[in-house]
């Protein structure tokens, strides 16, 4: 009925009004595209990598029908996304058939054009040609993006959106209220790699990594590489003789740096400031929901005597349980905090043989 009313309402006119008003709500995306999508959608495409994270982690897994595979916790904390599909080799037309309620992308990641072209409705969940050039930029983009997500998904994940920003906000100032009065002089010389299965493959100017190492009090060497995702050379690591290595969660730890005769000569690798950061429900480094936890747990690494007052594994367990809604024990933190998947699936994995996903 509200169908056929608003054709005879609207009808006679180019209004963009939807014929199901009442099960529409117009949502703006991070490229500030605005895009009509369902009240409560249950059918959702990932196409950009870190959404999966997003959606779950606000309360909606169920309603994600195709994405990557995610981590071992993801699985373990959010038990409602083994039903979801691979999007690996998905075509827009076989979304279509499939009859998602939209697709979320990333420009330069994915190409948007296939799925709109197909009639898909399309969400830019993040764009690299617009990342943030400050501090203050950062943290008003990356609470925007929870809120999007929020807005897309209903008034319980809005609920959670705005409770995670809370935190976000409250934790940052607690963290710059030590580090901003930290002269850069002073700071250490901080690198990033491990992307991409290299110690060179890093994030660069404007990143997430870029600012979530200047909040915690860092001086972000790979800020010289104008690219969200970049990849340095091993000449200029070695100009650079960082004075800590920091490797992505997504690297395998067995890659010993000290090892490797290109790395070995580096003043934070002979001083074993060589750090592997923390892998949860999704890889701390990579944009996460859980950066802001990296944000205190590189300050711990950065600055010992400053923050030795801030009990990580505490920090943990208050964060997942009062943001996320979700439990997690004083074994579970410690593993999490070392890349380490949870314990019933490591034993399963060794009987099986099986690889542990990282």
């Amino acid at each position: 009925m509200l169908g056929i009313l608003s054709i005879v309402l609207f009808g006679a006119s180019l209004s963009p009004i939807p014929l199901y008003a009442g099960d529409q709500k117009i949502v703006t995306d991070m490229c500030d595209k605005k895009v009509e999508v369902p009240v409560e959608p249950k059918r959702i495409a990932c196409m950009h990598c870190v959404s999966p994270e997003k959606i779950m982690t606000l309360g909606g897994g169920s309603s994600i029908l195709l994405m990557a595979e995610q981590s071992p916790w993801a699985y373990r904390l959010y038990p409602e996304i083994k039903k979801a599909k691979s999007n690996k080799g998905v075509t827009p037309e076989q979304l279509r058939d499939m009859n998602v309620d939209f697709v979320l992308y990333s420009p330069g990641m994915t190409k948007e054009a296939p799925f709109s072209t197909a009639g898909l409705k399309t969400i830019c969940a993040f764009s690299a040609e617009t990342r943030p050039r400050n501090l203050d930029e950062y943290r008003q983009n990356f609470e925007r993006q929870i809120s999007m997500f929020g807005d897309l998904l209903g008034p319980e994940a809005k609920a959670r959106a705005e409770k995670y920003n809370a935190y976000f906000d409250r934790k940052v100032k607690e963290i710059l209220s030590v580090t901003s009065k930290i002269e850069k002089k002073d700071r250490p010389r901080v690198y990033y790699g491990g992307l991409h299965g290299s110690p060179l493959g890093s994030q660069g100017n404007g990143s997430v990594m870029h600012w979530n190492t200047d909040v915690s009090g860092g001086n972000y060497l790979p800020a010289a590489l104008d690219d969200n995702h970049a990849t340095a050379t091993l000449q200029q690591v070695r100009s650079w003789d960082p004075d800590i290595v920091l490797l992505s969660g997504y690297y395998d730890s067995s890659d010993d740096l000290k090892k490797n005769p290109d790395w070995a000569s580096l003043k934070a690798v002979k001083n074993g400031k060589v750090y592997h950061l923390p892998r949860g429900i999704y890889t701390w480094d990579h944009a996460s929901g859980e950066g802001v936890l990296l944000m205190i747990h590189m300050a711990k690494i950065f600055y010992p005597e400053q923050f030795q007052g801030w009990d990580m594994i505490q920090e943990m367990k208050t964060f997942y349980s009062q943001v996320y809604g979700k439990t997690v024990t004083d074994e579970d933190a410690e593993r999490i905090l070392n890349c380490l998947p949870p314990p019933r699936m490591e034993a399963a994995a060794a009987k099986t043989g099986d690889a542990i996903l990282r």
